[in-house]
Parts: C-alpha cells; structure tokens; sequence
C-alpha cells in the first residue's frame, strides 16, 4: 500500500475506536508487511521501519489526545534524532505491531522507543527524539509543549531521562539548523 495511503489512514481511521491512552502507556499499532514494503530479499526494506514508526507515533499522539491539541495551537511533530537496531527479519505478509512508549524527556525534545513486534518477539527497536514546531514561531521547548497538553486537559507526567538516551542524544547532535554546519572529513575529500 502506497506510504501516503498509510498516512492518511494513520490521521484519519486507525486510532478511531482504540482504547484512549494516557502519555505513560504504551501505544499498540497492527500492521502487515506489504509487497510494497519489502527489498530484493523479500523483507521489509531498512527504510520502510522509520516510515513505520512514523504511523506508530501518529497512532500514540492521536490516542493520547495530544494530536488535538496540537494541532488547535498550529503545533506539529518532527523528529530531530532517530537510530535503529535490527534483531530478525520481518517477511512478506507477516504480521507486526509498533510499540511505542515515551522514555523520558529534556528541554528540547521528548523521546520515544518504538519496537517492531512479532508473536511477543522483538525485531527491531528505534529511538527517536521528537522535536515540536509551531507555524509563525519555530521550535517549542518542551516545557511549552507540557503547558499546551496540559491546557487542554492531558495529564503530563513525563519521565525522568534515562543517561543512555542523553549520552545518544548529545553524541548524535548537530548545530542548530541557523548555525554553520560545514561538512569536514579530517583532510579526507568526498569524490
């Protein structure tokens, strides 16, 4: 199935009539790996994991209520940071679900490990850093983004963040996007 299909189902059909969560559960989405999705070797292709935690986190903001109340304020997610692990395959037509839960939280950002799950086994992990900008005003800090959820009624109780994700966050760090950023390989030239 066409990506922008996916989409528009994850913002439109999927969370409806799922059970409502609180920002401290963790989020359950179903999916299928598609034709669409699979690399010459007959498996979900690299690429198509992150697109799929993508509609794993639209899933969880829109259960969660946070996706409402971003959206009246002109708020929306983006994500500044992500890494993947990979433990098994997932084949063509089998079954998997995205699990996602919020790991903790800093100034910038709030980070989310979503995990690839088939029969109770895990098949891969993602860390994300998720990023929040609202039109006409740039990047929120988080403490504005509590102030937002909590605004319209979601109870933001975030958790403490674990020194392994702000080690990863701090190592994989780039100067902020109106900051130079010259592409230096240590006297090696790219050709």
């Amino acid at each position: 199935m066409n990506m922008w299909l996916q989409y528009l189902l994850a913002f439109t059909l999927k969370s409806r009539g799922r059970p409502r969560l609180a920002l401290d559960d963790v989020a359950r989405t179903p999916f299928r790996v598609l034709p669409t999705d699979i690399d010459m070797l007959g498996h979900l292709n690299n690429g198509r994991y992150l697109t799929y935690m993508d509609l794993g986190r639209v899933d969880f903001i829109n259960r969660t209520g946070a996706l409402a109340a971003m959206t009246r304020r002109k708020i929306y997610p983006v994500v500044g940071q992500a890494s993947m692990a990979y433990r098994r395959s997932l084949d063509l037509w089998k079954p998997f679900a995205i699990e996602t839960a919020i790991i903790g939280a800093d100034e910038r950002g709030i980070y989310l490990e979503q995990r690839f799950v088939a029969k109770g086994e895990v098949h891969a992990r993602g860390v994300v850093q998720g990023r929040f900008i609202q039109r006409g005003h740039g990047a929120l800090k988080t403490p504005v983004l509590v102030d937002v959820l909590a605004e319209a009624g979601i109870d933001v109780e975030l958790p403490p963040m674990p020194e392994d994700a702000a080690l990863w966050s701090r190592k994989n760090a780039l100067p902020p996007s109106k900051a130079p950023a010259p592409s230096h390989w240590g006297g090696r030239k790219p050709r």
